[in-house]
């Protein structure tokens, strides 16, 4: 039986960490700053180890679920309970009246946050660390995805200031094509002393053939009102410049996702996952069960799963006033792949596609009925994941078919 239990609050940083530990009457028993660094992590861990050898079970609070603090945490056995910021202050007016604050009182209100309100918290479960995996490249791939359309609208923006024939010419930017002829031609100017002969080489390379051909040519030909060289010679710069980094910031962001695709392949969810709509090829269902997780007690069950992504709403009910409202507070990505497998699912699911066209009927728009949609997939892959079943339309729609005659009789 442990003899006692301590409590360990952490205000992280990216160099040094304040740790403040308290036993079960909330009195200090160890507090100081820890830094990034190897030694010092080491000296932690040591006497981490040591109170537990002597019976003392160690809980921890911080402000974040993930993190090398929070792996150093994890692999010397103590307890994790992420703390959200917003929780932690509104728990810094138990201590004091004025707003001041530091980082040693945030590490001794999370200790005493742990210590006093754990029944309410749940701690950290990491997942395996193939799911780990599998996370990180998802979210990585988010990034390099957000980062490649703002190079795409900084094109765009530029080519409006003064060269807005070839968005005419070319709808998208980041095709081959497009971005091969802004390289070759990145002015009006280089643009008007195109010939019919280079225009036609270019076209048969990249294969625009018929009407496309023309219209570019015509596109192209067209009367425009001139910009002072000074601005085209800067411009064209500009255009260059983008350019070249959208053709690396593609590459890698296909890269990312065929390493995606193939990493979870591999994975023995990837069976799952590929009997749901869409969910044979591309990133989409692959970062929907990214942020699942594997962790056996993640979810208690499928409405936590669908607060967690968004795709409920929160009610606000005091007397006889109530009111429903968009939940803003939930996992962003989390919501962002569901709502974009629900809108992918329209064009394969059957059912999906009339329970959309009913949320639509009853007034709701496009995004709410994609959430609803989005929320009625999360049960349904809740149980995937909880029972390792796959998904069968057959079988759901047989199931909808029974629950509804059921409701009229």
């Amino acid at each position: 039986m442990p003899l006692q239990r301590w409590y360990i609050g952490i205000d992280w940083a990216d160099q040094e960490h304040m740790v403040w530990v308290g036993d079960e009457a909330g009195q200090c028993v160890k507090q100081e700053v820890v830094k990034q660094e190897a030694g010092e992590l080491s000296t932690l861990g040591r006497w981490l180890l040591e109170r537990q050898s002597e019976g003392t079970v160690l809980w921890a609070g911080i402000e974040k679920p993930h993190g090398r603090i929070v792996d150093f945490l994890l692999d010397h056995n103590v307890v994790v309970y992420p703390i959200n910021p917003k929780s932690l202050d509104r728990a810094r007016d138990r201590f004091r009246t004025s707003s001041s604050k530091s980082d040693l009182f945030d590490a001794r209100v999370l200790a005493e946050f742990v210590r006093t309100d754990h029944s309410h918290l749940r701690p950290l479960q990491p997942s395996s660390e193939e799911a780990q995996e599998l996370k990180v490249l998802t979210r990585d791939h988010h990034r390099l995805v957000e980062g490649h359309t703002r190079l795409v609208n900084q094109l765009v923006a530029a080519l409006k200031e003064f060269y807005p024939l070839a968005l005419e010419a070319f709808s998208e930017v980041s095709t081959t094509s497009a971005m091969d002829f802004l390289e070759a031609y990145p002015s009006p100017t280089t643009a008007r002393h195109l010939s019919q002969t280079e225009w036609s080489r270019f076209a048969r390379e990249h294969r625009l053939r018929g009407d496309c051909e023309q219209k570019v040519w015509e596109a192209l030909h067209q009367l425009r009102p001139r910009v002072p060289g000074y601005v085209e010679r800067a411009k064209s710069r500009l255009v260059r410049s983008l350019v070249a980094q959208l053709r690396v910031s593609q590459r890698e962001v296909e890269g990312y996702a065929e390493e995606i695709e193939r990493f979870f392949a591999s994975m023995p969810v990837g069976e799952l996952a590929r009997s749901l709509p869409g969910g044979k090829s591309g990133t989409m269902v692959a970062t929907l069960w990214a942020e699942l997780g594997d962790a056996a007690d993640r979810w208690e069950f499928f409405r936590h799963l669908q607060a967690e992504a968004g795709a409920t709403p929160v009610t606000r009910q005091s007397g006889k006033h109530t009111a429903v409202g968009f939940r803003f507070a939930c996992n962003k990505r989390l919501r962002h792949a569901a709502t974009q497998f629900a809108f992918v699912s329209l064009r394969l699911s059957e059912w999906a596609r009339a329970y959309y066209r009913r949320q639509r009927a009853l007034g709701h728009r496009h995004w709410e009925a994609l959430r609803a949609l989005a929320a009625k997939w999360l049960k349904i892959i809740f149980i995937m994941w909880r029972d390792r079943v796959l998904y069968q339309e057959d079988r759901h729609l047989a199931t909808m078919a029974r629950q509804t005659l059921t409701q009229a009789a």
